[in-house]
């Protein structure tokens, strides 16, 4: 007996994909579903596309935003798509910015312009300011400006005063906020979402929501032109995304309002290892970069031995992501771990 698969007007595309199993596959892809029975494309005259803008909306009413749409080619999609939609003359970016930056800035044969690095007593880069974005857009008078926003540290520059300077040279503001999509699921606990103040932003819902490796946003701020957009996404994209990857990023849509209540406990556990542990101070308590002195390299594959994985070391720092899909389990091992880690490398 095989389940009806053909009617998708009420389905999400979670459903739709989950539910598909004809008796027999005549189409792609090759492996007839034996490697996943969910991977599947297009099929006769139903194509999930119209499951996918659904979704998409409701992504769009969960950040309050214009618009959002989905990506399989992560953050780094979206951020080349957004500058070679938007720059015309040169970009103006971040000394840390993301490799994909300059990608696009390639893809869109403009120059990139990078700011001047200092180091700052946390022995990290020091955060992009409105004065340094203004004083580069008027001496390369290049039209668009990607600011990274929060950094892998969990800190936040000052966005809205970057934006104004942005705008008040008729220039378009993109938002890397590849490590923020969660900002907007609590304002009440996190910085302002970068789309506030923003054109475009990217938004990695796979880093610290509960979508799949290579899944993303590209949110819709106060500017942007849909269609150019996206003509510069499908130019860049496939004409065959995986569809599993978009149904877990409609998942993670769905799950806002469960997980939301969530983040107070893990405040209260952040709060807790740092009123404990040395640590950076930065704007998101879910960013938990743990300092170590001169051992960061040192503490991760000590931590790694007691079965704790961090997301990044540097000499300095290992850098651990809490999200409301930690277990207290796992929480509770991570604090035992990092008693003994402490301990063993002799940190004050």
């Amino acid at each position: 007996m095989h389940r009806k698969c053909y009617t998708v007007t009420e389905m999400t595309l979670r459903e739709y994909i989950e539910n598909y199993a004809p008796r027999y596959r005549g189409h792609t892809p090759g492996h007839k579903g034996s490697v996943d029975s969910r991977d599947i494309t297009e099929i006769l005259d139903v194509f999930p596309s119209d499951l996918v803008e659904r979704a998409e909306r409701r992504a769009a009413a969960l950040y309050g935003a214009r618009a959002v749409r989905f990506l399989v080619g992560g953050s780094s999609a979206g951020l080349k798509a957004a500058v070679l939609a938007c720059a015309k003359r040169g970009i103006v970016t971040d000394s840390y910015a993301h490799v994909a930056v300059e990608g696009g800035a390639a893809l869109a044969k403009l120059p990139l312009y990078k700011l001047g690095e200092s180091i700052g007593a946390d022995g990290l880069p020091t955060l992009t300011d409105a004065e340094s974005v203004a004083k580069a857009m008027d001496e390369t008078r290049a039209d668009c400006a990607v600011v990274q926003y929060p950094d892998y540290y969990g800190r936040v520059p000052e966005l809205a005063a970057i934006y104004e300077v942005v705008k008040d040279r008729g220039g378009t503001l993109i938002c890397d906020s590849a490590h923020g999509a969660h900002f907007a699921l609590r304002p009440d606990l996190f910085p302002q979402s970068a789309h506030l103040y923003s054109d475009l932003c990217n938004m990695s819902a796979h880093k610290t929501l509960g979508s799949m490796t290579q899944t993303a946003f590209l949110v819709f701020g106060r500017g942007g032109d849909e269609k150019i957009v996206g003509r510069a996404l499908e130019a860049l994209g496939t004409t065959s995304p995986n569809y599993i990857l978009l149904a877990s990023l409609e998942k993670c849509v769905d799950d806002a309002k469960r997980i939301k209540p969530l983040y107070d406990g893990l405040r209260v556990f952040s709060e807790r290892m740092r009123n404990k542990f040395p640590h950076l101070e930065n704007a998101d308590f879910t960013r938990l970069a743990l300092d170590f002195g001169d051992k960061g390299r040192q503490a991760a594959y000590a931590y790694l031995d007691k079965g704790i994985a961090a997301e990044k070391y540097d000499e300095r720092y290992a850098v651990f992501i809490l999200t409301p899909y930690d277990g207290a389990d796992g929480l509770d091992a991570f604090a035992a771990a990092t008693e003994e880690v402490y301990r063993e490398l002799r940190v004050k």
